[in-house]
């Protein structure tokens, strides 16, 4: 709730003053407000965490309830009455007599939820400078409320009704009037807002009432910075609303399908004159050459130019390099029986090619600012952010960057195998 900037709440201000409080040493000043904050702590720890803001105002405190009003209420009751049993046994140790005195206001007004200069929550408005006002009207030891609090409280209950005793009107420093009452001793009244209260507390989050408990530590007064309520919590997104996950699914998709194409196309196809264990195994005598061939049935599914040659012509199959026999046998010269030739010989550096062409790829890293579509060879392969690297064969390249606003950046590199090359650019 702190984080709603700009909105205007109605909510109760309880304002109270230590009285005689800067008179005081500071080891008084210490153990003064070690025992105030005590009974504070004690006095707010029903009311949820999301709907309180109390500010440590040096010799006292201001509280700001967004809730029930009588959550106001109770807490000043209770802690008039706190403090004047301290004030009893301070009196009967023969202390100061003002040691446990404090003064009260409460006022009902508009505020707004802001942050200090240490990001700390506040509240700023008429509702928080009312409330001071009307605790200056205060005598030691009293409650003090104002008409526009009192308008809203006294009509809950009989109770409360009966709670309250119209003072007058009062003038403040600013010339501005204020109409005061004083919250007199009721059990009746104390019992009802402490039970509408415990009621309230009970229906919370037990782990909302768990943070509740944190208040006093260390002698100052800290408050945490107060939690969303369930209400207030925004939605979550889903995932095609979120436009950050999109972008980042679809570069990993694009990315997962840059590698296929580029694993598709650095597996070369067989080329058809390589001989074959089926087209080099064809009976035959051993003194027989491709020359003279006689193409086999049999053998003819495996020569890839047998559709092309003439019938009754010997089927001929032709390497750089070196010369090697088709899938074409020749009948025997002799009635010996058909004997397997041996596979023909291999070119070494026609053999050295498939292995060439699958050399494990280098990666070319990209560190662009702010962004910029990534160009390889003039083919687009993304806009780095959110893409990051690539993945490219061994061999010389083109990277060019462009931005709509700026001059295209061009730059040419060289990947080895398994080499990480990094281009970087600032638009």
């Amino acid at each position: 709730m702190i984080d709603q900037a700009n909105r205007t709440f109605i909510c109760s201000v309880v304002f109270v003053d230590l009285v005689g409080y800067s008179k005081k040493s500071v080891a008084e000043q210490i153990s003064l407000k070690e025992r105030f904050q005590s009974l504070l702590a004690e006095s707010i720890k029903d009311v949820a965490v999301n709907e309180r803001i109390i500010l440590d105002t040096g010799d006292g405190a201001a509280m700001s309830f967004l809730g029930d009003p009588e959550d106001a209420l109770f807490v000043a009751m209770n802690l008039r009455d706190a403090m004047r049993s301290t004030e009893d046994s301070a009196g009967a140790a023969g202390r100061d007599e003002e040691e446990g005195v404090i003064c009260i206001g409460i006022n009902l007004g508009p505020v707004k939820l802001v942050r200090d200069i240490n990001g700390h929550p506040n509240i700023i408005g008429d509702g928080i400078n009312v409330a001071q006002r009307i605790m200056s009207f205060a005598k030691p030891g009293q409650v003090v409320v104002s008409r526009s609090y009192y308008d809203v409280v006294s009509v809950i209950s009989e109770a409360y009704a009966k709670l309250f005793r119209y003072e007058g009107s009062r003038t403040d420093k600013h010339v501005r009037e204020h109409e005061i009452y004083i919250v007199g001793e009721s059990d009746d009244a104390f019992r009802q807002a402490k039970l509408g209260l415990e009621n309230r507390a009970a229906q919370t989050n037990p782990k909302g009432r768990a943070q509740n408990q944190v208040g006093v530590q260390s002698g100052t007064y800290r408050i945490n910075a107060l939690p969303l309520p369930e209400e207030d919590m925004p939605a979550p997104k889903s995932f095609l609303q979120d436009t950050r996950k999109v972008m980042m699914a679809s570069a990993g998709l694009g990315v997962v399908v840059l590698i296929l194409i580029i694993l598709v196309l650095m597996r070369k196809p067989q080329s058809p004159a390589d001989p074959s264990p089926a087209a080099a195994t064809a009976p035959g005598g051993a003194g027989q050459t491709a020359a003279n061939a006689v193409p086999a049935p049999v053998a003819e599914p495996a020569k890839p130019v047998a559709e092309s040659a003439k019938p009754n012509e010997p089927a001929k199959t032709e390497t750089p390099g070196s010369q090697a026999p088709s899938a074409a046998t020749s009948a025997p010269a002799t009635g010996a029986a058909p004997t397997k030739t041996e596979p023909a010989k291999i070119d070494p550096a026609k053999a050295a090619e498939p292995a060439k062409a699958e050399l494990p790829p280098g990666t070319l890293n990209l560190a662009v600012v702010p962004w910029g579509e990534v160009f390889v060879n003039g083919r687009s392969r993304g806009v780095s952010p959110p893409m990051k690297n690539l993945k490219l064969p061994p061999g010389k390249y083109r990277i060019e960057i462009k931005n709509t606003t700026f001059p295209p950046y061009s730059e040419s590199v060289e990947i080895k195998s398994r080499e990480e090359i990094t281009v970087r650019h600032k638009f």
